[in-house]
Protein backbone atom coordinates (compact mmCIF):
# COMPACT_ATOMS: atom_id res chain seq x y z
CA UNK A 1 0.00 0.00 0.00
CA UNK A 2 1.26 3.31 -1.01
CA UNK A 3 0.63 5.13 2.29
CA UNK A 4 -2.62 7.18 2.72
CA UNK A 5 -5.14 6.23 -0.39
CA UNK A 6 -8.39 8.10 -0.59
CA UNK A 7 -10.77 8.54 -2.91
CA UNK A 8 -11.84 11.34 -4.33
CA UNK A 9 -14.71 11.68 -6.49
CA UNK A 10 -16.05 15.13 -7.45
CA UNK A 11 -19.98 15.63 -7.38
CA UNK A 12 -22.58 18.42 -8.01
CA UNK A 13 -26.00 19.33 -8.88
CA UNK A 14 -25.91 21.58 -11.42
CA UNK A 15 -25.84 19.22 -14.53
CA UNK A 16 -27.88 20.51 -17.54
CA UNK A 17 -28.74 17.45 -19.22
CA UNK A 18 -29.45 15.46 -15.99
CA UNK A 19 -30.28 17.96 -13.20
CA UNK A 20 -29.25 16.18 -9.77
CA UNK A 21 -28.26 13.12 -11.56
CA UNK A 22 -26.33 11.60 -8.42
CA UNK A 23 -29.00 12.69 -6.10
CA UNK A 24 -31.58 10.32 -7.75
CA UNK A 25 -33.16 7.31 -5.94
CA UNK A 26 -32.58 3.94 -7.94
CA UNK A 27 -33.66 0.98 -5.62
CA UNK A 28 -34.48 2.84 -2.72
CA UNK A 29 -31.15 4.85 -2.56
CA UNK A 30 -29.69 7.58 -4.19
CA UNK A 31 -27.09 7.08 -6.86
CA UNK A 32 -24.20 8.05 -4.80
CA UNK A 33 -25.40 6.28 -1.85
CA UNK A 34 -24.67 3.55 -3.96
CA UNK A 35 -21.56 4.54 -5.86
CA UNK A 36 -19.76 5.14 -2.16
CA UNK A 37 -20.68 2.10 -1.21
CA UNK A 38 -19.15 0.56 -3.96
CA UNK A 39 -16.07 3.04 -2.79
CA UNK A 40 -15.79 1.32 0.09
CA UNK A 41 -15.01 -2.06 -1.58
CA UNK A 42 -11.81 -0.70 -3.14
CA UNK A 43 -8.04 -0.63 -1.27
CA UNK A 44 -8.48 3.04 -0.21
CA UNK A 45 -8.22 3.99 2.94
CA UNK A 46 -10.76 6.66 2.95
CA UNK A 47 -13.86 8.48 1.22
CA UNK A 48 -13.84 11.85 -0.02
CA UNK A 49 -16.63 13.77 -1.95
CA UNK A 50 -15.56 17.07 -3.47
CA UNK A 51 -18.49 19.27 -4.29
CA UNK A 52 -18.58 22.96 -4.84
CA UNK A 53 -19.79 25.95 -2.73
CA UNK A 54 -22.51 26.90 -4.18
CA UNK A 55 -26.23 26.68 -2.16
CA UNK A 56 -27.68 24.40 -4.59
CA UNK A 57 -24.97 21.75 -3.76
CA UNK A 58 -26.01 22.05 0.06
CA UNK A 59 -28.65 19.10 0.02
CA UNK A 60 -25.40 17.07 -1.74
CA UNK A 61 -23.50 17.97 0.87
CA UNK A 62 -26.00 17.05 3.77
CA UNK A 63 -26.54 13.65 2.40
CA UNK A 64 -22.63 12.90 2.69
CA UNK A 65 -22.10 14.30 5.99
CA UNK A 66 -24.91 11.91 7.15
CA UNK A 67 -22.77 9.30 5.29
CA UNK A 68 -20.36 9.67 8.24
CA UNK A 69 -17.40 7.79 7.10
CA UNK A 70 -16.63 10.19 4.10
CA UNK A 71 -15.38 13.40 4.42
CA UNK A 72 -16.67 16.81 2.42
CA UNK A 73 -14.60 19.24 0.72
CA UNK A 74 -16.29 21.98 -0.59
CA UNK A 75 -14.51 24.37 -3.25
CA UNK A 76 -15.03 25.96 -6.51
CA UNK A 77 -17.70 24.57 -9.54
CA UNK A 78 -14.83 25.90 -12.45
CA UNK A 79 -11.71 24.82 -10.71
CA UNK A 80 -11.92 21.14 -10.04
CA UNK A 81 -8.30 20.28 -10.20
CA UNK A 82 -7.82 23.04 -7.36
CA UNK A 83 -11.17 21.42 -5.26
CA UNK A 84 -8.40 17.61 -5.70
CA UNK A 85 -5.82 19.40 -4.22
CA UNK A 86 -7.77 21.13 -1.88
CA UNK A 87 -9.54 17.55 -1.14
CA UNK A 88 -6.26 15.81 -0.71
CA UNK A 89 -4.87 18.61 1.63
CA UNK A 90 -8.20 18.17 4.30
CA UNK A 91 -7.40 14.33 4.03
CA UNK A 92 -3.53 14.31 4.04
CA UNK A 93 -3.60 12.04 0.91
CA UNK A 94 -0.77 10.52 -0.05
CA UNK A 95 -2.25 8.87 -3.05
CA UNK A 96 -5.50 10.39 -4.84
CA UNK A 97 -7.95 8.05 -6.83
CA UNK A 98 -10.38 9.64 -8.63
CA UNK A 99 -13.47 8.43 -10.20
CA UNK A 100 -16.17 10.58 -11.13
CA UNK A 101 -19.76 10.46 -9.28
CA UNK A 102 -21.20 9.92 -11.99
CA UNK A 103 -19.89 6.54 -13.04
CA UNK A 104 -22.54 4.51 -10.85
CA UNK A 105 -21.30 0.86 -11.90
CA UNK A 106 -17.71 1.77 -11.77
CA UNK A 107 -14.99 -1.55 -11.33
CA UNK A 108 -13.44 -1.51 -7.43
CA UNK A 109 -11.10 -4.47 -9.36
CA UNK A 110 -9.86 -1.76 -11.71
CA UNK A 111 -9.25 1.06 -9.23
CA UNK A 112 -7.18 -1.68 -6.76
CA UNK A 113 -4.87 -2.67 -9.92
CA UNK A 114 -4.21 1.23 -10.48
CA UNK A 115 -3.07 1.63 -7.02
CA UNK A 116 -1.24 -1.40 -6.93
CA UNK A 117 0.57 -0.52 -10.05
CA UNK A 118 1.02 2.86 -8.98
CA UNK A 119 3.06 1.26 -5.57
CA UNK A 120 4.69 -1.09 -7.58
CA UNK A 121 6.29 1.32 -9.54
CA UNK A 122 6.85 4.29 -8.42
CA UNK A 123 4.33 6.14 -11.51
CA UNK A 124 3.39 9.51 -10.93
CA UNK A 125 0.35 8.79 -12.66
CA UNK A 126 -2.11 5.90 -13.75
CA UNK A 127 -4.92 6.08 -15.70
CA UNK A 128 -7.18 3.36 -17.73
CA UNK A 129 -5.85 3.65 -21.63
CA UNK A 130 -8.37 5.50 -23.76
CA UNK A 131 -10.95 3.66 -24.91
CA UNK A 132 -9.75 0.56 -23.48
CA UNK A 133 -12.59 0.63 -21.62
CA UNK A 134 -16.49 1.54 -21.43
CA UNK A 135 -16.83 5.18 -20.83
CA UNK A 136 -18.14 5.35 -16.77
CA UNK A 137 -14.99 2.96 -15.91
CA UNK A 138 -12.26 5.23 -15.96
CA UNK A 139 -9.95 5.41 -13.20
CA UNK A 140 -7.12 7.83 -12.48
CA UNK A 141 -4.33 7.61 -9.81
CA UNK A 142 -2.07 10.29 -8.83
CA UNK A 143 0.90 10.81 -6.27
CA UNK A 144 -0.19 14.21 -3.89
CA UNK A 145 3.17 15.48 -5.14
CA UNK A 146 2.24 15.43 -8.16
CA UNK A 147 -1.62 16.15 -8.16
CA UNK A 148 -0.09 19.90 -6.51
CA UNK A 149 2.17 20.12 -9.68
CA UNK A 150 -0.50 19.94 -11.91
CA UNK A 151 -2.43 22.66 -9.67
CA UNK A 152 0.79 24.96 -9.99
CA UNK A 153 1.38 24.20 -13.83
CA UNK A 154 -1.91 24.02 -15.44
CA UNK A 155 -3.15 26.98 -16.81
CA UNK A 156 -6.03 25.84 -19.38
CA UNK A 157 -9.46 26.11 -18.67
CA UNK A 158 -9.95 22.86 -19.81
CA UNK A 159 -7.34 21.86 -17.64
CA UNK A 160 -8.49 22.66 -14.61
CA UNK A 161 -11.88 21.92 -15.04
CA UNK A 162 -11.38 18.34 -16.14
CA UNK A 163 -8.07 17.48 -13.65
CA UNK A 164 -6.35 15.30 -16.10
CA UNK A 165 -5.57 16.57 -19.12
CA UNK A 166 -2.69 19.07 -17.94
CA UNK A 167 -0.98 15.46 -17.48
CA UNK A 168 -2.18 12.81 -19.59
CA UNK A 169 -2.85 15.13 -22.92
CA UNK A 170 -1.25 18.28 -23.12
CA UNK A 171 2.36 16.77 -21.19
CA UNK A 172 2.62 13.25 -20.98
CA UNK A 173 6.78 13.60 -21.87
CA UNK A 174 6.87 15.20 -18.82
CA UNK A 175 5.68 12.78 -16.46
CA UNK A 176 5.83 9.18 -15.32
CA UNK A 177 2.50 7.48 -16.57
CA UNK A 178 1.16 3.91 -16.77
CA UNK A 179 -1.65 2.73 -18.42
CA UNK A 180 -3.85 0.74 -17.36
CA UNK A 181 -5.15 -1.84 -20.21
CA UNK A 182 -6.92 -4.98 -20.02
CA UNK A 183 -5.10 -8.19 -19.40
CA UNK A 184 -4.07 -10.60 -22.18
CA UNK A 185 -7.10 -13.11 -22.58
CA UNK A 186 -9.52 -10.64 -20.51
CA UNK A 187 -12.58 -10.66 -22.64
CA UNK A 188 -13.88 -7.57 -24.08
CA UNK A 189 -17.35 -5.29 -23.09
CA UNK A 190 -20.04 -4.77 -25.26
CA UNK A 191 -20.45 -1.35 -26.77
CA UNK A 192 -22.07 0.55 -24.01
CA UNK A 193 -22.36 4.10 -22.11
CA UNK A 194 -21.93 3.31 -18.34
CA UNK A 195 -22.01 6.51 -17.33
CA UNK A 196 -24.87 9.57 -16.36
CA UNK A 197 -25.29 12.03 -18.33
CA UNK A 198 -28.30 12.36 -20.15
CA UNK A 199 -32.02 10.59 -19.04
CA UNK A 200 -31.58 7.57 -21.16
CA UNK A 201 -28.29 6.71 -19.31
CA UNK A 202 -30.41 6.84 -16.13
CA UNK A 203 -32.76 4.61 -17.37
CA UNK A 204 -30.21 2.26 -18.55
CA UNK A 205 -28.97 2.12 -14.86
CA UNK A 206 -32.29 1.83 -13.58
CA UNK A 207 -32.64 -1.49 -15.60
CA UNK A 208 -28.77 -2.72 -14.52
CA UNK A 209 -29.80 -2.65 -11.15
CA UNK A 210 -33.21 -3.55 -11.45
CA UNK A 211 -31.38 -7.28 -13.20
CA UNK A 212 -28.36 -7.48 -11.13
CA UNK A 213 -28.58 -4.89 -8.01
CA UNK A 214 -26.37 -1.96 -7.30
CA UNK A 215 -23.37 -3.55 -5.83
CA UNK A 216 -22.79 -6.04 -8.63
CA UNK A 217 -19.58 -6.82 -9.81
CA UNK A 218 -18.55 -4.87 -12.66
CA UNK A 219 -17.71 -8.61 -14.54
CA UNK A 220 -21.46 -9.44 -13.75
CA UNK A 221 -22.55 -6.57 -15.29
CA UNK A 222 -20.37 -6.95 -18.59
CA UNK A 223 -21.97 -10.45 -19.06
CA UNK A 224 -25.29 -9.42 -18.49
CA UNK A 225 -24.94 -7.08 -21.44
CA UNK A 226 -23.33 -9.31 -23.51
CA UNK A 227 -26.37 -11.26 -23.62
CA UNK A 228 -28.91 -8.71 -23.41
CA UNK A 229 -28.29 -6.17 -25.94
CA UNK A 230 -31.80 -4.81 -25.51
CA UNK A 231 -30.62 -3.21 -22.48
CA UNK A 232 -27.10 -1.26 -23.75
CA UNK A 233 -29.13 -0.24 -26.43
CA UNK A 234 -31.50 1.92 -24.09
CA UNK A 235 -28.52 4.84 -24.35
CA UNK A 236 -26.48 2.87 -26.70
CA UNK A 237 -26.99 5.35 -29.59
CA UNK A 238 -25.60 8.11 -26.81
CA UNK A 239 -21.76 6.49 -27.45
CA UNK A 240 -19.13 8.92 -28.40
Amino acid sequence: MAGNVVFITQARSGSTRLPGKVLKKVQGRSLLEWFLARARRTVCTSLCVATTTNEADDDLAALVREEGDVHLTRGSEADVLGRYVQAASETEADVIVRVTSDCPVFDWHLIDRAVEILARTGADAVRTGYRAYPLGLDVEVYSRQILERMEREAKEQAEREHVGPYLFQNHPDLFGIRWLVPDVGELPWPDCRLTLDYPEDLAFVEALFAALGPLAEAEDYRRYLLVHPEVAAINGHLLR
